[in-house]
């Protein structure tokens, strides 16, 4: 070969057109393979062309999907159809407590005569509110001395208390009118002052409050 070689190499695939079947039906593919070498002397320019025949594997042949073939559908197994659950038992009805009813002993007098209790004693209003027209006779509960006649700045109004003895004191708010003094005594069931709203009040009615040994208690326990 002359001179230096300055070699070249070109590959290349060729398919053609043509196809050949096998004996077991399969296509092969026929390439041709160029080589190409070219050298120094152009001239001599040498060409080799190999055939070669790829064939598929049998043992694996390409799937071929069937389109007009139905895709397998999972079953689906349909829930059980829920039940709802018992309904709870009745709740047990509540029992109802009521409070024994208060029997007074009697040792006062009703303070109004022909008034009505509008609001009973409970620990935010330690005392009966009695209502009756304006000018009803209020009377004392029971015999006794009276300590107080007169305005009080606590809402009251004008009041009157009585010292009945024993540690019994009975007290009168929101009068119209007083008809006794302090001091005097007085019996029980004498009209002591008339129905009013003197002080803080909405309508005329007697706060009446009844008081054992300085301790406000409720005055149905002793009328």
């Amino acid at each position: 070969m002359l001179g230096l070689l300055a070699v070249t190499a070109f590959v290349g695939v060729r398919a053609t057109a043509e196809g050949s079947t096998t004996s077991a039906g399969q296509h092969s593919f026929p390439f041709g393979l160029v080589s190409v070498v070219k050298g120094a002397d152009i001239a001599s320019i040498e060409q080799a062309i190999v055939r070669y025949d790829l064939v598929p594997q049998p043992e694996s042949p390409d799937p071929v999907p069937d389109r007009g073939a139905r895709a397998d559908v999972p079953l689906i197994t349909p829930l059980p159809t829920p039940v709802a659950p018992p309904p709870p038992p009745p709740a047990p009805a509540p029992l109802s407590v009521q409070p024994e009813p208060i029997v007074g002993t009697g040792q006062l007098m009703w303070p109004v005569p022909g008034g009505v209790i509008t609001q009973y004693y409970s620990t935010y209003h330690k005392a009966l509110d009695i209502a009756a027209p304006t000018g009803s006779t209020v009377i004392a509960s029971a015999a006794g001395v009276v300590t107080w006649s007169g305005w009080k700045d606590n809402g009251g109004g004008l009041v009157i208390a009585i010292d009945h003895g024993n540690g019994i004191v009975t007290v009168y708010n929101h009068l119209g009118a007083l008809w006794v003094a302090a001091g005097v005594s007085v019996a029980a069931g004498q009209g002591i002052a008339a129905v009013g709203c003197t002080g803080v009040c909405t309508g005329p009615h007697v706060h009446f409050e009844v008081i054992v040994d300085g301790v406000i208690v409720n005055p149905l326990r002793y009328l």
